[in-house]
């Protein structure tokens, strides 16, 4: 039964994490702003994707974390950004072609943070593994999207 609520509590968490994520939005940035902004954006990106791939690389150790309050809390502050990955991109009002480049590693990492939802809800360790891995596959695209904000 604590499990429960203490799985309920986190995706309560997760809920309102992702609704303050979307609902943050800036106003018209100013000419050429767009690179100091687009450079915030991936490095608070990578920084999350590193913190997600100490998840693993054995489901027991998974489970270990989805038990952790501590290091479930550090993952949802994490995966919320992932999540968030396609409105953090638009905020930066960078111009259509590097948007484009920008966005290219969100759809893995978004769908990151899917499987971690999902992981969370039904205490699945192999589930968070693979959100874990998912995640990572957005590194290239993540190194490549620092070399558009230069």
């Amino acid at each position: 039964m604590a499990s429960q609520r203490h799985h309920a509590r986190a995706l309560g968490l997760v809920a309102v994490a992702a609704a303050v994520a979307t609902g943050c939005g800036a106003g018209p940035a100013p000419s050429g702003a767009w690179r100091a902004n687009a450079r915030q954006v991936v490095a608070q990106l990578r920084q999350d994707v590193a913190s997600v791939e100490t998840v693993g690389p054995r489901e027991s150790d998974a489970a270990g974390q989805l038990a952790n309050v501590s290091d479930l809390f550090g993952l949802l502050l994490a995966y919320t950004d992932l999540g968030g990955c396609s409105s953090m991109v638009r905020s930066t009002e960078a111009p259509p072609k590097e948007e484009r480049l920008l966005m290219a590693p969100c759809g893995s990492l978004e769908r990151a943070a899917a499987l971690f939802v999902r992981a969370n809800t039904t205490h699945d360790a192999s589930v968070l593994v693979a959100a874990s891995r998912e995640a990572a596959h957005a590194s290239p695209l993540l190194v490549r999207a620092a070399l558009v904000a230069k």
